[in-house]
């Protein structure tokens, strides 16, 4: 058997590097400044005494220099690290020298994406010969021993190739050394022809106290944060600050959390550092332990990052109950501005569930109502599973001192049910709506026999529409009657409807369906015995004028309800209201008016 090696194709890793790995070609700064501070650092380890510096100087030929004091490398480095992809002068040490950024050794390819050629003058500080290294995208490079003396350390030139002219401009070159180096702890220079400046910032985010953090978040933003809540992890070797933000955001809304590896920008849009119901906060973290990814722009998803994911999430947690106790406004100004954020993480997690259950509002049948004042005056809850059914019975409710719920919106059926897991001696039940009615005062034995005929022509005339009735004294008196249905009921009328209207063959499937999965589920109509005009109507002895009325009875309790009407159910209004109308100009011509 022979063994044979891999033909590497250099343009094609440039290439792949380029549309695939990065995800701006101006990536390159960070990877010769990553390059620049672990030599230094590398230097640093030796022992050796120097002003520790990296320099990046912009000329107007398009071509930028990129020089540190670091350790520099010797021939034998050169042949065994630029020389082979994927090599790393950390390879080794990687594991137990912290304050290396780089692992992968990739970084100097990433520069080939903005500039035809890179050319390297370094000098090593364990040797004494200077050396010059060029290197092309097409796999061929040179070395060279240089007569001349120059300082220990390395300086990388580079020459933007066409249409990358931009990322080699003053002003550019500064955001992104900006943008990746500013918290680094090695001074990062730029100069341009005399003028010298340094990028970096005295103190990073993760530093400062919190008024100071509050103005960097305002700076950078342009929108002063609610507060800033302090992270950290022992494990992952994280700090950090999570800036709450002052306008409510979508679950779906792209995370953009800002993470540093040993103070160099990783991403500025990494979405998962944080837990996923952290949607109200922005990050900005720093780690000494996390492993990136090959490209530098994540972290790997190992055991490590889900462990330090969730101490961070307890940290967001620990800061809300101490918030909560420690500036009741503030807490509720959190909640007010990120309500449905705070309502969708609460159904996920226990402890959030039971820090904020107590402060969200609920619309109720006494109205809106936070749910501590709910549980204060109430014991008993009833919770509906729709918009629809809470609007049939809301006003009814409140004059029987009932407390319904409204479930019907995004997640508050969880949460009203779960308040029993947080609150003891209270019961919360589903609505029943179908047998709302049946919670209403009965008529007395003698009542019940006389409204008897008036039941049997109303469920006669109401049997088409899947509409049963009864009566029962209940408040307000103003309202006559209250038709519940439910989704069933809704449907099986629906199909009652479909199967009248449509072709023979679609009309047997729709009786097919119909009688094989529903026993027939009837719609409830409910007389108030309380109500004047409803006396009336059971007590006339006038059998057109009680078919009147229980027809614009029933077509009435439709409208108030928001039901859709069927095309029978409109035809029987308007033949019950001309009715009426007859009546009463009749009465009104026998009286000679």
């Amino acid at each position: 058997m022979k063994n044979m090696n891999f033909q590497v194709n250099l343009q094609g890793v440039i290439d792949l590097l380029s549309n695939h790995l990065y995800s701006d070609p101006g990536v390159f700064v960070r990877e010769l400044l990553q390059n620049g501070v672990d030599a230094v650092t590398a230097r640093r380890r030796l022992g050796h005494a120097f002003d520790e510096t990296v320099k990046v100087e912009v000329f107007s030929s398009y071509t930028l220099a990129f020089s540190d004091n670091g350790c520099g490398l010797t021939e034998s480095e050169i042949e065994q690290f630029l020389a082979r992809i994927g090599s790393s002068t950390k390879r080794e040490q990687q594991d137990t020298a912290d304050d290396f950024i780089g692992q992968f050794g990739v970084g100097l390819l990433s520069c080939f994406v903005v500039s035809e050629e890179i050319a390297m003058i370094t000098r090593s500080a364990l040797e004494g010969d200077a050396l010059e290294w060029r290197g092309k995208p097409d796999g061929t490079y040179t070395i060279k021993k240089l007569q001349h003396e120059v300082p220990i350390g390395t300086t990388v030139y580079l020459k933007a190739k066409p249409d990358y002219e931009d990322y080699f401009e003053y002003y550019q070159t500064s955001e992104l050394l900006e943008k990746y180096g500013q918290f680094l702890p090695i001074p990062i220079m730029l100069i341009e022809d005399k003028y010298e400046r340094t990028i970096n910032v005295p103190t990073p985010p993760w530093l400062m106290d919190k008024e100071e953090a509050i103005a960097y978040v305002e700076r950078e933003t342009y929108s002063k944060p609610m507060d800033i809540i302090p992270l950290s992890s022992v494990i992952g070797g994280v700090s950090g600050i999570a800036h709450i933000l002052p306008y409510a955001v979508s679950l779906q809304d792209e995370k953009r959390h800002r993470v540093h590896l040993k103070n160099m920008l990783l991403s500025d849009k990494m979405n998962n550092i944080l837990p996923a119901w952290a949607f109200f906060v922005n990050g900005i973290l720093n780690t000494d332990s996390l492993r990136p990814t090959a490209s530098r722009e994540a972290f790997q998803e190992n055991d490590l990052f889900f462990a330090v994911r969730d101490e961070l999430g307890e940290c967001i947690k620990r800061y809300l109950m101490e918030l909560s106790e420690r500036d009741p406004e503030l807490f509720q100004r959190i909640i007010r501005v990120h309500y449905a954020s705070i309502k969708a993480m609460a159904v996920e997690d226990d402890e959030l569930y039971a820090l904020f259950i107590r402060h969200l509002s609920f619309e109720t049948s006494y109205g809106d109502m936070r749910m501590a004042d709910i549980l204060r005056d109430h014991r008993m809850i009833l919770v509906a599973v729709s918009l629809d059914e809470f609007r049939q019975v809301a006003r009814v409710a409140k004059a029987q001192e009932l407390m319904v719920v409204n479930g019907g919106y995004v997640h508050d059926l969880d949460l009203v049910r779960n308040v029993t897991a947080v609150e003891d001696d209270v019961s919360v039940d589903i609505l029943s709506i179908l047998e709302f009615a049946n919670r209403f005062e009965e008529l007395g034995y003698e009542e019940k026999l006389a409204v008897q005929p008036f039941l049997d022509q109303s469920d006669e005339l109401l049997e088409p529409f899947q509409c049963r009735t009864l009566v029962r004294w209940f408040e307000p008196a103003d309202i006559p009657v209250l038709y519940n249905t439910d989704r069933e009921a809704n449907f099986f009328k629906l199909a009652e409807a479909s199967e009248q209207e449509a072709n023979p063959l679609f009309a047997e499937v729709v009786r097919v369906i119909k009688e094989g999965l529903y026993e027939g589920p009837y719609a409830r109509l409910c007389y108030n015995y309380n109500n004047p005009m409803v006396r009336k109507a059971i007590e006339s002895r006038d059998p057109e004028l009680q078919r009147a009325s229980i027809e614009l009875f029933y077509t009435q309790a439709l409208l108030l309800g928001n039901h859709v009407m069927g095309a029978e159910e409109l035809r029987m209004m308007n033949a019950a209201l001309l009715r009426f109308m007859n009546r009463g100009f009749g009465g009104e011509a026998e009286a000679g008016l």
